[in-house]
């Protein structure tokens, strides 16, 4: 029979330790994040009015709010696997502050977080990732979201959900958020008194999606690599400016901002670039269309059965086509640049004397026929266009062309006002050296 030296059983005795001291702590870790905490019992538990701030774990949803409450955690995760939303908000007063949302469950219809008939509260700091939806207002009223993240599914399909759906909901501002890759990323219909200012939308089916909706605004929003940046759809009175499209053009129906049957609203502002259409407007009538850059799109504005609109100040540069309109008449279109017009300045206003008609027919040959869009400013496309000229009085007609792009203008006369100050700054402090010297010689 042998017997172990004791040095070996020492060196077995320590190598278990040490493995114990290092694998245990993995062990309860794993635990504890297979186990997230239940989130329903701690709200329970809060009284009305509270401020139950979490620790900074993992809980498990769903979970309904049904008090005045404000829900607050920073590195605080919240897992929801159930075909219920994550979060349901069904009382006044509720705030929700710097949690991180896990939603799982894929169906577009179930949000990570649903406000039912909710009012006088605010989400901010929230990031969501969904399978599904994220967050859904339902005859909500007075809700701010602010600076809000939520991402959907890196895998294209149709179960992705919207990532902010407002339905009935009036007096709501949404603001600095970033949505990418749902179905919508805003999306409204119904409602009132709606202000979306500050938000990104990429990757997704529409940025912003707007319908049957009163005293909108849309402010310094940006949308990019979207199948259409903006539709705002049967709405009056709407503020539209500052924002930027870019990139919608990956699809035969892209653009940057589409207009249907909207009236007596501004659009200014704007910069759509790199579009398959810049501006695509139809049925829609009295608005303003002022100071918008439209560049570097295959189509700058696309007019359809609109009417009584007023084109000012906007800049049309590197767009194969300028503009197109169709069945479209009683526009006023103005004081716009177009790189494509013939201009002559003849009394130095800075305006072109000869009127610039758009005339539509390179479109009209290449959008049934796609290859003829290899005539592109070929040496016989202008004798083909003076040969069409059928249809004229409906074609979109500046009466006074600019010369130059606004800003270039605007630069201009930026620097001329410096070089003036500049002078009168030197100037003064000529006459003080005089003045001095002259008081020294003496």
């Amino acid at each position: 029979m042998q017997f172990l030296r004791p040095g070996t059983v020492l060196r077995a005795f320590l190598l278990f330790t040490v493995m114990a001291a290092v694998l245990l702590p993995l062990g309860m870790s794993a635990d504890a994040e297979e186990s997230p905490v239940p989130l329903q019992p701690l709200l329970d538990q809060a009284q009305p009015g509270e401020i139950l701030t979490l620790e900074p774990i993992t809980y498990s949803g769903p979970a309904v709010i049904d008090k005045p409450l404000t829900l607050q955690g920073k590195d605080v995760k919240i897992v929801n696997e159930t075909s219920e939303p994550a979060l349901t908000l069904l009382s006044s007063g509720i705030n929700l502050e710097g949690m991180n949302l896990v939603h799982l469950h894929r169906d577009p219809a179930i949000p990570a977080v649903l406000l039912q008939q909710v009012s006088e509260s605010r989400l901010s700091g929230l990031t969501i990732k969904t399978l599904g939806a994220g967050v859904n207002l339902r005859q909500a009223k007075d809700v701010t979201l602010r600076d809000m993240t939520i991402l959907g599914s890196q895998h294209p399909g149709s179960s992705r959900g919207n990532a902010m759906d407002l339905l009935d909901s009036s007096g709501i501002t949404i603001t600095g958020s970033v949505i990418q890759r749902m179905q919508d990323g805003i999306y409204v219909e119904g409602g009132s008194s709606l202000s979306l200012v500050d938000n990104e939308v990429s990757g997704s089916r529409y940025g912003f999606h707007l319908m049957f909706t009163k005293d909108l605004e849309l402010l310094d929003n940006r949308g990019f690599g979207n199948i259409t940046g903006a539709m705002v759809m049967s709405v009056r009175q709407a503020s539209i400016q500052n924002n930027r499209f870019e990139k919608q053009s990956q699809n035969v129906n892209a653009q940057g901002l589409l207009l249907f049957e909207v009236y007596d609203s501004t659009i200014a502002g704007n910069i759509a670039e790199g579009n398959r259409v810049g501006f695509y407007i139809q049925g829609s009538e009295n608005n303003r269309l002022l100071s918008n850059e439209l560049r570097s799109n295959f189509i700058g504005i696309q007019m359809l059965s609109s009417a009584d609109n007023v084109l000012h100040n906007n800049t049309l540069t590197a767009n194969v086509v300028a503009a197109q309109a169709v069945d479209s008449s009683g526009n006023t279109s103005d004081g716009n640049y177009w790189d494509s017009a013939p201009t002559l300045d003849v009394d130095g206003s800075g305006f072109s004397g000869l009127p610039y008609s758009v005339n539509p027919f390179f479109l009209q040959i290449s959008g049934p026929v796609p290859p003829f869009q290899l005539l592109f400013q070929s040496p016989g496309m202008p004798v083909l266009e003076q040969l069409f000229q059928s249809g004229a009085e409906t074609w979109l007609r500046d009466a006074a062309p600019l010369l130059e792009p606004p800003a270039s203008r605007n630069a201009e006369g930026e620097a001329e006002t410096g070089v003036l100050l500049l002078s009168l700054l030197l100037l003064g402090v000529g006459s003080a050296t005089i003045l001095k010297f002259r008081r020294f010689s003496t």
